[in-house]
């Protein structure tokens, strides 16, 4: 017999692959295979990764928790279009060419200094956010600084309240160097 408290969320589970498959799709749309590397910072356990080398990406997926990293690897393997890193934010992966875009798919923390995006080596900046978290952060950042224009801002999750897990849903923004 499945304990109730044990058993895995199958409405969760959906969520996620619905807001992974919707966040694949956007950048797509932006971003086609084949025209240019992307950088996926914060990339936990690859399930976005997965989803853009199927596609046809070449991604460095960054992941600064070794725990999470190895599961990458794990999953993965030594696939020539899949660079690991441990980078983050504040210390981007290191490269000597821009990346096509760079993606930051629910890995905004609180705290963190957003003008760092400022030194991404790209044009392009993918970010998902909470919807709170884009109001009370992102939006009022985005409102005060110079270098970044609002390219779109798409739904890729609606909220979810009546379920065993809630979630907040997922909001996009494409960002587009000005400068």
């Amino acid at each position: 017999m499945t304990d109730t408290l044990t058993a895995p969320d199958a409405d969760g589970a959906r969520y996620e692959a619905d807001r992974l498959d919707a966040t694949a799709a956007w950048v797509a749309r932006h971003r086609p295979p084949g025209s240019g590397a992307l950088a996926e910072l914060g990339a936990k356990d690859g399930a976005l990764t997965g989803r853009l080398l199927r596609a046809g990406y070449t991604v460095h997926a960054a992941e600064p928790d070794p725990a999470l990293r190895q599961r990458l690897r794990s999953a993965f393997g030594r696939r020539t279009r899949l660079r690991l890193s441990a980078a983050d934010l504040s210390a981007p992966p290191p490269v000597r060419r821009r990346f096509g875009a760079v993606l930051l798919i629910e890995a905004l923390q609180a705290g963190q200094d957003l003008e760092l995006l400022h030194a991404l080596p790209t044009d392009l900046l993918f970010v998902a956010l909470a919807p709170s978290a884009l109001d009370g952060r992102l939006r009022p950042w985005m409102s005060a600084q110079q270098g970044w224009l609002l390219v779109e801002e798409i739904d890729l999750a609606a909220p979810r309240a009546a379920t065993r897990r809630p979630a907040p849903g997922s909001r996009g923004v494409l960002l587009r160097r000005s400068l």
